[in-house]
C-alpha cells in the first residue's frame, strides 16, 4: 500500500507512541502533534484512534510480509533454512507486537477488510509453498502443508503473547524455528 508522506509522518508518529505507552493513553493530539500535522488532519486518513492503529499494524504487517517474500524467493536458502529464517522473522514481529503495543485490556478485533484477507493469504501460501517444497525434496514429513501453515503463525502468536518482556527475543526465535523444524522433520 502507498502512502504520502504525511500519512507516513502519522503512522512513524503513531507507530513511535503505541510502542512506548498503552493504547488507552495515545491521544490523538499527541500523534498529530509529533506528526506535524492539524488534528484534523489525522480525520482526513483516520476514522478514530483504532483505525489508526489498524493502519499502523498493517503497515508493519505489510513490511513483514516483503520481508519474508525476500526470504522465499532466495534461491540459496533450504526451505529448511527457509522456515527457519521466516519463523524467526515471524516470532520477532509477534514478540514485538506483544512487548510494544499493550492494549491494557482493551480488546480490538482485527479487521476483515479484503486487504487484511489478502495478505494474510500471501503469508500462509508463502509458508505452504516452502513446507511443499521440502516435502517434495524429503526434508519435510507433512500430511496437510496447508493446515501447517496455519498453525506455524497462530503458534507464534500464542507463544509471543504471553511470553515475559524480559525474554530474549533471539533465543525465542532459535527456538520456535527449532521447534517446528523438528516437527515437520518427523515422520507422519
Amino acid at each position: 500500500m502507498e502512502y504520502t508522506d504525511k500519512q507516513e509522518r502519522i503512522l512513524d508518529a503513531a507507530a513511535d507512541l503505541f510502542a512506548r505507552q498503552p493504547f488507552h493513553k495515545v491521544l490523538l493530539s499527541d500523534v498529530a502533534r509529533t506528526a506535524a500535522v492539524g488534528k484534523g488532519t489525522l480525520y482526513l486518513y483516520f476514522n478514530s484512534k483504532e483505525d489508526l492503529y489498524f493502519a499502523v499494524l498493517y503497515r508493519e504487517f505489510d513490511n513483514l510480509l516483503t520481508r519474508l517474500k525476500g526470504i522465499a524467493a532466495d534461491p540459496a536458502l533450504a526451505p529448511d533454512a527457509q522456515l527457519s529464517a521466516i519463523v524467526g522473522e515471524l516470532a520477532r514481529h509477534f514478540l514485538k507486537k506483544a512487548a510494544n503495543m499493550d492494549m491494557q485490556g482493551v480488546v480490538l478485533t482485527c479487521p476483515s477488510t479484503d486487504d487484511w484477507r489478502l495478505r494474510r493469504a500471501e503469508l500462509l501460501a508463502l509458508i505452504e509453498a516452502i513446507i511443499r517444497r521440502g516435502v517434495a525434496m524429503g526434508m519435510f514429513h507433512d500430511q496437510d502443508p496447508r493446515l501447517t501453515a496455519k498453525y506455524i503463525p497462530g503458534l507464534l502468536r500464542g507463544a509471543c503473547h504471553f511470553e515475559p518482556q524480559d525474554t530474549d527475543i533471539e533465543a525465542v526465535s532459535r527456538h520456535a524455528a527449532s521447534f517446528v523444524l523438528q516437527g515437520l522433520a518427523g515422520k507422519d
